[in-house]
């Protein structure tokens, strides 16, 4: 793929996750107490959805900072990790596809953004 292109293709997909995760972290922190009874039935702390829900906003508004988008994916790598595992041991496993899929676009977004204090930070 020509480094352009890769480089567009990038952008929209980066672009595409900031508007899913913030809007995911606004939804969370709107209806905060429907959101803390989800994470409860899944026998997590009711307080972790305030915190998810600001990292998911920070995460999204990172991913379209160049220089944190690599840092931002990470994190919302791990994220995703947490929220498959709970889907897949509290729900049908079909219910966690829309968190694997996040998560590779993330690690996607990670592999070719390189984290800010690696010694590759992506050319595009």
């Amino acid at each position: 793929m020509e480094a352009k292109t890769k480089g567009i293709v990038l952008w929209i997909i980066s672009g595409m996750l900031a508007l899913a995760f913030v809007a995911s972290g606004v939804v969370k922190l709107l209806d905060l107490e429907t959101s803390r009874a989800g994470f409860e039935d899944f026998g997590l702390p009711a307080g972790l959805a305030l915190f998810i829900g600001l990292c998911e906003i920070a995460g999204g508004i990172g991913l379209l900072i160049r220089r944190l988008a690599g840092l931002a994916a990470l994190g919302l790598v791990i994220i995703m990790v947490g929220a498959v595992y709970s889907h897949v041991t509290h729900t049908p496993v079909a219910e966690a596809l829309p968190a694997v899929i996040l998560g590779l676009l993330c690690g996607f977004v990670v592999y070719s953004r390189g984290l800010p204090f690696g010694s590759s930070s992506g050319d595009t």
